[in-house]
């Protein structure tokens, strides 16, 4: 499990604490705020200098949302996110809040499957 996916799950366990509790205590406060700024440490969190994306896993998502699969993929490769980190990104990311949120429903098992077969034939070659 990459340091990414460690996070996003440490986050998620706290956030469903405090939904079973239905309140957050400091500590759980201050270390979701501790996880949350080593998450902006990672690469898809990572800020780019684009008038139209965010980050650097913003900036894949769309385009794999505009259909330009084999630029996301080669986007992934020279930015160095795996498959894994990506898509635990738009989980993250992509929330009920979030514009583009109704798009990622395009990412099915079998469509990441295939982003994870193309990207380790191309990372390999």
């Amino acid at each position: 499990m990459s340091e990414q996916a460690k996070i996003i799950q440490d986050i998620h366990t706290i956030v469903m604490s405090i939904l079973k509790t239905g309140n957050a205590t400091i500590e759980e406060a201050d270390a979701i705020d501790r996880l949350e700024a080593l998450l902006d440490e990672q690469k898809c969190f990572k800020e780019i200098d684009d008038i139209h994306h965010t980050s650097q896993g913003e900036e894949i998502a769309s385009l794999f949302f505009s259909d330009n699969y084999d630029k996301a993929i080669h986007k992934m490769l020279e930015c160095e996110i795996s498959p894994e980190d990506f898509f635990g990104f738009v989980e993250y990311y992509y929330d009920d809040d979030h514009d583009d949120e109704d798009l990622t429903e395009m990412f099915t098992g079998a469509f990441k499957r295939g982003v994870n077969e193309v990207y380790k034939a191309r990372a390999n070659s």
